[in-house]
């Protein structure tokens, strides 16, 4: 335990601190700081040092991450899905897509344009949202070719501001968004520390069973029953809420413009929304709600 303290505690061994620190998950990183004092400040090491680094992991995607972020900013754009749980997780999982949510209308087709002509993606699909209640319109798949492998972009134009879509997705592992400026976990502690994410609509066949079973083999545990009331503002902050508050995991992301890294913060930290536990007695289900208020 002393030499991983002495490495891990100090700056006199920084390729081995960066070895080590990349195969430790979120979790892991909080209980190292509360072992000792000199581990203490283990996590703010890490952010000083770039760990969750959002250029680096855009670039399978895209050819200028810096000028991708801010176009995405100036949109009122946000990435959510898949990508940002791997971001604050810092796992890769093979064949992932990108999931970028912008509103539907001027600011929707100016992207799809942006990705067209910069950075060379093929329009493959489009298809109508599925759900009225998750705020989609449309969803336009993209593909193109990077070193050999396809990659798929998946653009969702929805009916208002993009964080309504992303905060009514189907589970709480999913809750997290990527501005130009700022990553955000809605449900941290269930989500990395408990590693356990609950339904967010009403359980259905292919949200319980079929997605469901992707996120169980991904090393998430699917709980289809809340927790018990004592356990539930430790673990799921129900009431009302906003995203930064002090219940939000919140990461600022490398630099872009400040005029638009102030913009895209502004569009999302600070919104408001309402967390509560939901229950059909007649089908004896339970779901978490989880709706902007604002």
């Amino acid at each position: 335990m002393a030499d991983l303290v002495a490495i891990l505690g100090s700056d006199r061994f920084p390729r081995i601190f960066n070895a080590l620190t990349a195969q430790l998950p979120i979790r892991d990183i909080v209980a190292l700081t509360r072992t000792c004092r000199a581990l203490n400040p283990l996590y703010r090491k890490m952010m000083n040092k770039n760990a969750w680094d959002i250029n680096t992991r855009l670039q399978k995607f895209v050819k200028d991450p810096v000028a991708f972020r801010q176009r995405l900013a100036e949109l009122d754009g946000i990435i959510s899905g898949g990508f940002a749980l791997q971001f604050m997780n810092r796992v890769n999982w093979k064949g992932s897509d990108l999931d970028v949510c912008v509103q539907v209308g001027d600011k929707a087709n100016e992207f799809c344009r942006y990705m067209e002509e910069v950075e060379g993606y093929d329009l493959a699909s489009r298809k109508a949202g599925s759900y009225q209640w998750t705020y989609v319109a449309m969803v336009h798949q993209y593909d193109k070719e990077v070193n050999g492998e396809f990659v798929r972009l998946e653009i969702i134009l929805t009916v208002n501001h993009p964080i309504h879509s992303t905060l009514s997705t189907y589970t709480t592992a999913l809750t997290n968004v990527i501005t130009g400026s700022h990553a955000f976990s809605i449900f941290p502690n269930a989500t990395f520390i408990k590693r356990r994410t609950y339904p967010t609509r009403i359980p259905d066949y292919f949200n319980t069973i079929i997605l469901g079973s992707k996120y169980l083999d991904r090393g998430w545990y699917v709980d289809h029953r809340m927790p018990k009331e004592k356990m539930t503002t430790e673990e799921l902050d129900l009431g009302e809420r906003r995203i930064g508050d002090k219940h939000t995991w919140k990461i600022a992301l490398s630099p872009i413009s400040d005029e638009v890294a102030y913009r895209a913060e502004g569009a999302v930290d600070g919104l408001r929304f309402e967390v509560k536990k939901c229950l059909d007695l007649g089908d004896d289900v339970e779901w978490l709600g989880v709706v902007a208020t604002q």
